[in-house]
């Protein structure tokens, strides 16, 4: 069985997400897809206009159920800083015949090596790098040879549809109707009835 997992803040998700995760589901041939929403992000501060955590796992419900895959609440419920080492050790713990594969974007995938306990990482899951644009094709190959070398590392580019969009770009402005189209419909309906990242009641 091949699980792919989806990780992030999901603050909020958007369809750059979602084209990753399908993309990946269809060239990797996965049985599972999990969306996983980070409890405390251990590479980046949380900005005061983002969404609670409860808030975020909602909406990756939300997302998630537009292509069929799953949610967990396992990095959300954990105590202290989301790491994905220790998500992966537990996911192998309950699926220890599992394929796992991590699904992830440009920036993600060159810092990898700065993340805790990379050759563990690399040990537990294959990456599917999702590159944002042409250029960014070159050095995710580069990268990946350079981790396999090192690490003995498993990766593999995902042809995606490009959504040059990120969620930290969204929450500024993302009750304009420009920027709302980035969302599945169910987020953003979400995101307005429940008031989030800025938006008034009544609008």
């Amino acid at each position: 069985m091949r699980i792919g997992i989806m990780g992030g803040t999901f603050n909020p998700p958007h369809k750059g997400h979602i084209n990753a995760a399908r993309s990946a589901q269809r060239e990797i041939g996965l049985d599972r897809l999990i969306f996983i929403p980070a409890g405390i992000p251990p590479h980046k501060e949380m900005d005061k206009n983002s969404a609670k955590a409860s808030d975020r796992l909602n909406m990756a419900r939300l997302a998630a159920k537009c292509i069929g895959a799953e949610v967990s609440d396992i990095e959300i419920s954990r105590c202290g800083k989301s790491f994905t080492v220790d998500t992966l050790k537990e996911l192998k713990r309950l699926y220890p015949e599992a394929e796992l594969w991590l699904i992830m974007g440009t920036d993600m995938f060159l810092s990898l090596e700065t993340w805790r306990e990379p050759q563990t990482i690399f040990s537990l899951a294959s990456i599917a790098a999702v590159p944002r644009n042409e250029e960014d094709i070159q050095k995710l190959s580069e990268h990946g040879k350079m981790l396999c070398k090192r690490y003995g590392a498993v990766s593999r580019i995902i042809d995606a549809p490009v959504v040059t969009i990120s969620s930290s770009e969204l929450r500024p402005d993302i009750s304009s109707s420009e920027l709302s189209e980035f969302l599945p419909s169910e987020v953003y309906d979400y995101i307005v009835s429940h008031h989030l990242y800025g938006i008034s009641e009544g609008r």
